[in-house]
């Protein structure tokens, strides 16, 4: 298949979502109350491991599953069938799992909707899914979650005291959790809490008879490809994960609405073990919300790919409350950060929690972190003028004491630092879009090779190099400029937005028609400055789902 055909398809994953599908029907659960909570027991059923259970079409009020257990080879599925399932919920969560194991929930069981369960509501304080009381082992994808009472999704189990099979020291592990897919917006709280964020390792915010009791561990959780709009707390809130942590191709627009401080971070990251890589996230004017944050992340964990544009205060704040696991840190690559608040990285080491007394205090300046082929433009944070040790190469990459920073510098390289953004040649950078635009940017072929550290692509998937070197940011720039019209592909951005749309790769002028989801032309026109002026205005259509037909090609575009 052609490269760039490739890079289209990849870059519209999340416009085209649509899965094709069949029921294939073990068990109906039809008959559902639109006004009181359903519960389902799994006693109610005869079921096999592996079995399918089917959703109808309906506009219901909650659902809670109660003791479900499929097997690794053979989980259960719970599928929407006959259209969409659209919960509204007064009282309680839109769908709750409790005591449950090896589970997939799937909106794909109607190829007309991308989203074939529609929670449109839930109870105050609530959430739209929450997966709770001792459960494994899920995978979640293609559900639409709005105006929820608090989180979005949340899966875990809180501790407590009158029940010490939730307490970490008794075993009890959350495995195997995969959330893809899903658009999550407008929500009281997070988009995603997931893992408690009580304690780590030395205090815990729970304590039974005078001792600390903490939450439990989670292995391997997969976080990607979901969209998440106008969260009120954070957009994915993830702690706990001992090993295989990962979010990745996410986009994250507006978060933080509620304002309300310390969880307003487009991923707040609680101890653990992380990769996190190719997310992007885009805060708009007159909106509120942090770049990330990662308190006590494991030795080890990476962050690449990442774009943050606009974030308040630091596009990345970094942590290490405990002592490193080993002799390594972090590793910080070709992320792109664009006019942050503050300054672009923020990196503390000072442990402030420790079993051993004698520790608290130490900055761990021993250990190495690498800073490496990283974009970061425009910062808010100015100390050239200050009177402190911090100068302007700290308005990038920022240390909270002078023996961290000079124990990192040989390990901060290869990174573009400006403040005259536009000076560059780059994609026009009212649309969002901060790849290099031709190969005379300043970003091409100007990175060091960061394979070693598992870096061999861009955010949006394209192998790294495309030439003879690296490129510095999250984009990797295609030399790749002459195509066929057959093969020509149109890429449109950004996407959502609630303005206008433009389209790169046109070569001529061209007409142009939207449509929304049943059809209707809304707007037709011609792009006659295709080079210029491809802009199209859809700031005065409905919101959702529309559909640009240009040549042979329908894209698709979330109106917000």
């Amino acid at each position: 298949m052609n490269m760039l055909i490739k890079l289209q398809l990849i870059l519209l994953i999340f416009n085209n979502l649509n899965v094709i599908s069949q029921c294939n029907c073990d068990h109906t659960i039809s008959g559902l109350s639109n006004s009181s909570v359903n519960i389902i027991n799994a006693t109610s059923f005869s079921y096999a491991p592996g079995d399918t259970f089917c959703i109808d079409a309906d506009s219901i009020a909650g659902l809670r599953f109660i003791g479900f257990n499929g097997t690794a080879g053979n989980p259960l599925t719970f599928v929407n069938c006959n259209g969409q399932v659209i919960i509204s919920e007064n009282t309680y969560s839109g769908i709750a799992f409790s005591e449950s194991n090896f589970i997939h929930i799937t909106g794909t069981g109607d190829s007309n909707n991308d989203y074939g369960f529609h929670i449109i509501k839930s109870g105050g304080g609530q959430m739209g899914i929450a997966i709770g009381y001792l459960s494994s082992d899920f995978e979640l994808d293609h559900v639409e979650i709005e105006n929820t009472g608090f989180a979005g999704i949340m899966a875990k189990t809180d501790p407590k005291c009158n029940d010490p099979a939730t307490w970490r020291s008794n075993g009890y592990i959350f495995k195997n959790l995969i959330i893809h897919n899903n658009y999550i917006h407008d929500t009281g709280g997070e988009g995603m809490y997931i893992g408690n964020s009580g304690g780590f390792k030395v205090v815990s915010n729970v304590t039974c008879n005078g001792d600390y009791i903490f939450g439990h561990w989670l292995e391997n959780v997969d976080v990607h490809h979901n969209l998440l709009v106008n969260t009120g707390w954070d957009a994915i809130q993830l702690s706990l994960v001992r090993s295989n942590g990962k979010i990745h191709d996410n986009r994250i627009i507006n978060h933080g609405q509620e304002g309300v401080t310390y969880q307003d971070f487009a991923m707040s990251i609680g101890g653990g073990e992380y990769e996190i890589y190719n997310n992007f996230v885009l805060v708009d004017p007159g909106n509120y919300g942090k770049g990330m944050q990662m308190i006590s992340g494991q030795s080890g964990s990476s962050l690449y790919n990442n774009v943050f544009i606009n974030p308040h205060s630091h596009g990345m704040f970094i942590h290490n409350r405990h002592e490193f696991e080993d002799t390594v840190g972090y590793v910080f690559i070709n992320n792109t950060i664009i006019n942050p608040e503050l300054s672009g990285i923020f990196y503390n080491t000072g442990i402030t929690q420790s079993l051993d007394s004698n520790l608290i205090g130490d900055q761990q300046n021993q250990v190495p972190s690498y800073f490496i082929n990283n974009f970061i433009a425009n910062p808010g944070s100015d100390y050239g003028n200050s009177p402190i040790w911090k100068a302007e190469q700290e308005c990038y990459f920022d240390f909270n004491a002078i023996s961290t920073r000079d124990s990192q510098l040989s390990h901060i390289f290869s990174n573009l630092m400006t403040r005259q953004i536009d000076t560059l040649d780059l994609i026009d950078t009212i649309s969002n879009n901060y790849s290099s635009d031709s190969s005379v940017s300043p970003l091409f072929d100007a990175g060091v090779d960061v394979s070693s550290y598992g870096v061999i692509f861009d955010i949006n998937n394209l192998p790294r190099p495309q030439s003879s070197a690296f490129d510095i940011g999250a984009y990797e720039y295609s030399l790749q400029t002459e195509i066929s019209e057959i093969d020509r592909v149109y890429l449109i951005y950004p996407n959502p937005t609630s303005t206008t749309i433009q389209i790169k790769g046109l070569n001529q002028p061209c007409a142009y028609q939207v449509f929304n989801l049943n059809g209707k032309c809304l707007k037709q026109g011609e792009i006659v400055d295709f080079l210029y002026d491809n802009y199209i205005d859809i700031s005065t259509l409905e919101s959702g789902f529309l559909f640009i037909k240009i040549d042979h090609q329908i894209l698709k575009v979330i109106k917000i």
